[in-house]
């Protein structure tokens, strides 16, 4: 491939996802994976403009996402293409990728004012969606479980075969719906659990729980890690992507909360990406540190020593590389 067609590809990525995006957001995809629909009768139950809704419906075909049934009218049906159809249904909570889709078109929204952020050095300005921003951290919650059951059972193996699933009680900090929780107690079912999350997140937990061979296993504490104290009682703190967020001296505090709430002897794990010393490689880190200089104050990727700078402020010792990756996936682990 040439400099110029590198360039001319990267240059129109945005297209395929806006398509996506723009269309999770109205929620055209559901009513399609129930029955074949024109876009007259699309248009009705969506409550969107028929011309816009023929052009993306039209896209959405090309690329395969749709099926266009022509039925020899002028006014064709579409449904969604096999193999999409519980990813792109809002309402299959366990698989459904329309939280991601919805949570990538606000990421799109801080992406587009990077350059805004290169002068300033500021984030970018949070606009919320058409759904409102409680509706927006309800898509990031439910977005996490969706990647994260994309990869989960693969990282608990490899949990596993490090020893770090052999808990008696889990603290699954920031543990959105239990994505972690549950996949870490059914490796390990004698153990408990305690949930700590804002109450958005704990309510979706809770829900999923419900339903559950480990629901009598698992506390649902609401609150804010950043300054509310962590609950007690664990022997193993479970801390992923979260740093990303912060600043080495919040980064700090957070690992000095869950020191506090550990048990003598415990095990903290964080799961981040995990930089190399020059912070080029993974380059998936690199394009994540991105989304985290436009969507916070002074989030970052880290690397391996200053994590194990950070977890020492807070008092832990033998800080190792757990699991490596080039991923979200790579864990530290450290002792109390």
């Amino acid at each position: 491939m040439s400099a110029y067609d590198k360039l001319e590809a990267a240059s129109r990525q945005y297209e395929e996802v806006c398509v996506l995006t723009g269309a999770a957001e109205v929620d055209l995809f559901t009513p399609l994976t129930r029955q074949p629909l024109t876009a007259n009768e699309l248009t009705a139950q969506c409550q969107t403009d028929l011309r816009a809704t023929i052009t993306v419906l039209n896209a959405l075909t090309a690329l395969g996402y749709l099926n266009r049934i022509d039925c020899g009218t002028d006014d064709p049906r579409y449904e969604v293409a096999e193999g999409f159809k519980e990813l792109l249904d809002i309402n299959s909570h366990k698989n459904s990728f329309i939280p991601m889709l919805r949570h990538r078109m606000n990421c799109l929204r801080n992406w587009s004012q990077l350059s805004t952020t290169l002068k300033t050095g500021k984030p970018a300005e949070r606009i919320a969606s058409m759904l409102g921003a409680e509706e927006d951290f309800r898509s990031f919650v439910l977005a996490m479980n969706s990647i994260g059951i994309s990869f989960v059972e693969q990282l608990a193996d490899e949990m596993q075969k490090a020893g770090l699933l052999n808990f008696k009680c889990m603290l699954d900090v920031g543990g959105a719906s239990g994505t972690y929780t549950l996949t870490f107690l059914k490796r390990n079912p004698k153990a408990q659990a305690i949930l700590f999350d804002r109450p958005a997140a704990v309510q979706e937990a809770e829900k999923r729980f419900a339903r559950s061979e480990f629901s009598g296993k698992v506390r649902f504490i609401s609150g804010d890690f950043e300054t509310d104290t962590l609950p007690g009682g664990a022997d193993f703190a479970w801390v992923s992507a979260i740093i990303h967020q912060f600043d080495n001296a919040k980064s700090q505090a957070l690992y000095k909360n869950v020191y506090q709430a550990l048990e003598s002897g415990g095990t903290i794990a964080v799961r981040d990406f995990v930089m190399d010393s020059t912070h080029t490689k993974p380059a998936a880190g690199t394009l994540f540190a991105i989304n985290m200089l436009i969507g916070t104050a002074a989030g970052k990727c880290y690397d391996f020593d200053e994590i194990r700078c950070d977890l020492e402020a807070a008092g832990f010792r033998d800080v190792r590389f757990a699991i490596p990756a080039g991923t979200m996936s790579a864990v530290v682990t450290a002792k109390k």
